[in-house]
């Protein structure tokens, strides 16, 4: 038995996306997504807020991952990267540990502060 569909279907395989290039709506809903979550008292509700984000971002994100803005201080074009946590490095930033998307830490690994 052969199953066709109407339509091809559509997976998102961006692992990250860069903030100037969303469309003002993205980014405002990106904003008001990060301080729902900041706001959530449920963690459920937090880990679906961030899914639900990066679903409307074209994100692929691993379920129950959260949303990062990458804080790079090395990258000399000021990076704008927004990506999964799980696939970001972390660097110490004095006692404050950062996110640096998967391209920064390939070209620039940020290992203490």
């Amino acid at each position: 038995m052969t199953i066709s569909l109407d339509r091809p279907v559509h997976h998102s395989t961006a692992a990250s996306v860069s903030y100037r290039t969303l469309a003002p709506r993205q980014q405002d809903l990106f904003h008001r997504a990060l301080k729902a979550a900041a706001d959530a008292t449920n963690v459920w509700h937090i880990k679906d807020i961030h899914e639900f984000t990066a679903a409307a971002l074209g994100i692929d994100i691993p379920r129950n991952d959260e949303l990062v803005e990458c804080s790079c201080e090395g990258c000399p074009d000021n990076c704008d990267a927004i990506a999964p946590l799980s696939l970001c490095a972390e660097y110490l930033d004095g006692s404050v540990q950062r996110p640096q998307c998967p391209a920064c830490a390939d070209d620039h690994r940020i290992t203490s502060d």
